[in-house]
């Protein structure tokens, strides 16, 4: 009877050890059949802020789809984007950035997408006089990225303004403020990618000292802190702050806090009842926004290497599940043996 609960125990932990790999990556089917409900007639995909399409957020709409190698009404959508490069919405460097990096994403030739080179168009809206791309260090390095995937040559004084602009804690602010305090978390993880894609991983390390700062007791993080606005985990901060640690092949163990990693508070914001994922776990209602961003982070998407859309993201070592399973079937193997010899 004692060796029978044994062997019972042990094939216990086998099934402990199936289960604790299947956890290592997220099931994001029904966050992606929340997003495809979002769609609009058009094609494009709604913030959830506003009537009708935004190309920001078909666009990271589409990105989720690439990181879970799940479409999510990706024909559409192309069209919808096509329609508006044709109307002459996408003319400045955000919006071109925006589209550059989903066409590259989807394998499209931005140079030759509706009658027009978008990358020529991103290149030329470069400020001469100050190097940067757009309005805000968050675009200027998001322009960066999207020439960087769709094979362009960085123009060298717009990757020095990024690696100058920093904060005095070696992070990065919306508008190139180098109080530290201006730093924000969003800003911070797209320069780190940027310049993780660019080869410059020895400058974006140096912001790890700030990640670090301001991660929430939950594992999270918020926009900002010190914040007038609060400083609450929300997903889309945690999911480009993941990404970030990725590209940088951070252990997401190494940045758990009380045994709760960043990808681990990322899924706790996960919506059981609609399927998406909140913006913050106060804040009632899955949000378009934040559903995209946590599914292409839990996917382990990063915009560093978008080729890397489908690398695990285990929220543990990844050796655990593994080792686990083929000690409990050597124990197990063994026991039988012995068993059947009696």
């Amino acid at each position: 009877m004692f060796k029978r609960i044994w062997l019972v125990l042990l094939l216990g932990c086998l099934v402990m050890a199936g289960g604790v790999l299947a956890a290592a990556r997220p099931d994001n089917d029904a966050a992606l059949d929340w997003l495809r409900a979002a769609q609009q007639a058009d094609g494009g995909f709604t913030n959830g802020f506003t009537e009708g399409s935004d190309l920001g957020a078909t666009v990271e709409v589409l990105l989720a789809g690439v990181a879970a190698d799940a479409p999510v009404g990706e024909g559409a959508a192309l069209d919808y984007l096509r329609a508006q490069v044709e109307a002459g919405a996408v003319a400045d460097a955000s919006s071109l950035s925006r589209v550059v990096m989903a066409l590259a994403a989807l394998g499209e030739d931005p140079r030759s997408f509706a009658g027009d080179d978008l990358v020529a168009a991103l290149l030329a809206s470069q400020d001469a006089a100050t190097g940067q791309f757009g309005d805000s260090l968050f675009g200027h390095a998001y322009a960066l990225l999207a020439l960087h995937h769709a094979g362009a040559t960085a123009p060298p004084d717009a990757l020095a303004l990024l690696e100058a602009q920093r904060t005095t804690e070696g992070a990065w602010a919306l508008f190139g403020e180098a109080d530290a305090d201006a730093a924000d978390t969003n800003t911070t993880a797209l320069a780190i990618q940027t310049l993780v894609a660019l080869g410059r991983r020895d400058v974006a390390e140096g912001a790890l000292p700030y990640l670090r700062r301001v991660q929430n007791a939950d594992g999270g993080f918020p926009y900002q802190s010190p914040s007038d606005w609060g400083t609450d985990t929300d997903a889309n901060s945690t999911a480009v702050v993941l990404q970030a640690l990725l590209a940088l092949d951070e252990p997401l163990d190494a940045w758990a806090v009380e045994g709760v990693t960043p990808l681990d508070a990322l899924l706790a914001l996960h919506d059981a009842e609609s399927g998406g994922y909140l913006w913050q776990a106060a804040v009632p209602g899955a949000n378009v926004m934040a559903t995209a961003q946590a599914v292409q982070a839990t996917e382990g998407l990063t915009l560093a290497r978008l080729a890397d859309a489908a690398a695990d993201v285990p929220s543990r070592p990844a050796w655990l599940p593994l080792g686990l399973g083929l000690l409990g079937g050597v124990l197990v193997g063994a026991l039988w043996l012995k068993f059947r010899r009696r």
